[in-house]
């Protein structure tokens, strides 16, 4: 069973599990959804970053000790990657890096869409000199952002300059565009694959129990 950690502080059950529901969907893998507390807007700078850290470390204690026996963080930042398997003693994944690395079994020009100012630094440091650059939709500062109809124009418009810029692929480098749908829209717009963390993640977990 897969623990998956979100980073934003939700109140229903079908918005906890929302991204735990699409990796069940198509790779058959249980999952256990749960949210760390106190952070209604998630995880999107420097400062709710370090805030974050504590909370997820402690939750992946508790899902380990469910019987989870795989823990996938849902958040492209990767916050407290480290940290978990430190504390640990089953795998953790993170899906901005499962993302990062898929990309590159497909392209060799990657670009990442991000609601950051920058880039991810797991993420960067995976794509190495495959990275093109990125690109933040405009007025878009954290996940509750996107799922707008203002936030999904600006998020296609930013990949559309990264496939100006040369990129072969894309990384979504926000969960968020998993809650949306995004990935779709953009290899249906664009003809350009663009790579979801969430199915990143799942396909990661699918792999190892194969």
């Amino acid at each position: 069973m897969l623990g998956l950690i979100r980073v934003i502080t939700l109140h229903h059950e079908e918005d906890i599990h929302r991204h735990g529901a699409l990796i069940e969907g198509r790779y058959g893998i249980q999952v256990r959804s749960r949210c760390i507390p106190d952070q209604p807007l998630g995880v999107y700078d420097q400062a709710t970053e370090l805030e974050s850290i504590p909370k997820i470390v402690d939750l992946a204690r508790k899902l380990e000790q469910e019987g989870c026996t795989s823990i996938g963080i849902s958040c492209a930042a990767d916050p407290a990657l480290a940290e978990m398997r430190a504390a640990v003693h089953i795998p953790v994944y993170g899906a901005g890096s499962c993302a990062a690395h898929l990309a590159l079994t497909s392209a060799a020009r990657v670009g990442v869409l991000t609601i950051l100012e920058e880039v991810p630094h797991l993420i960067r440091g995976i794509l190495g000199d495959a990275y093109i650059g990125m690109e933040r939709p405009e007025g878009v500062v954290t996940t509750l952002d996107l799922n707008t109809p203002q936030g999904r124009i600006a998020a296609m418009e930013a990949a559309r300059r990264l496939k100006a810029e040369g990129a072969e692929s894309i990384v979504l480098a926000c969960t968020g565009f998993a809650t949306m749908g995004f990935a779709m829209e953009v290899e249906k717009e664009l003809h350009i694959r663009a790579l979801d963390p969430i199915y990143s993640l799942g396909a990661a977990v699918s792999a190892l129990n194969v």
